[in-house]
């Protein structure tokens, strides 16, 4: 059997154009696997990628970043764990901000230079 690739989807709601979804870190998830051996955490970069993917047909935006500004990784994300990923469009200046917290707690959180969905 493959390993998931992707976190669990548990539920999602937007308010004013701010997205909160809560996720499910499946703690056979493929990206643990060598990251690291009895210790493993989510990867900061895919932590990025999924900020991406999950935002881009929720509030209209390609799924790729021209530019990373301000990404901060205060707390490891780990197998099992529930997490709270927000996304909110800055449109006027393109930017895509997003935080990851575990019960409030701050884990990582960014702004990437985004493009609007042709």
């Amino acid at each position: 059997m493959n390993a998931p690739r992707t976190a669990e989807l548990l539920d999602e709601r937007e308010i004013d154009g701010v997205w909160t979804l809560r996720l499910r870190l499946p703690p056979e998830l493929a990206h643990f696997a060598g990251h690291f051996p009895g210790a493993p955490v989510l990867p900061g970069v895919l932590q990025v990628q999924w900020a991406l993917a999950l935002a881009a047909p929720r509030l209209g935006i390609t799924p790729r970043c021209r530019e990373m500004e301000a990404l901060k990784f205060q707390r490891l994300l780990r197998p099992g764990d529930e997490v709270e990923l927000e996304l909110r469009l800055d449109a006027t200046r393109g930017k895509l901000h997003f935080a990851y917290r575990i019960d409030g707690a701050h884990c990582s959180s960014g702004r990437l230079r985004v493009e609007p969905a042709a």
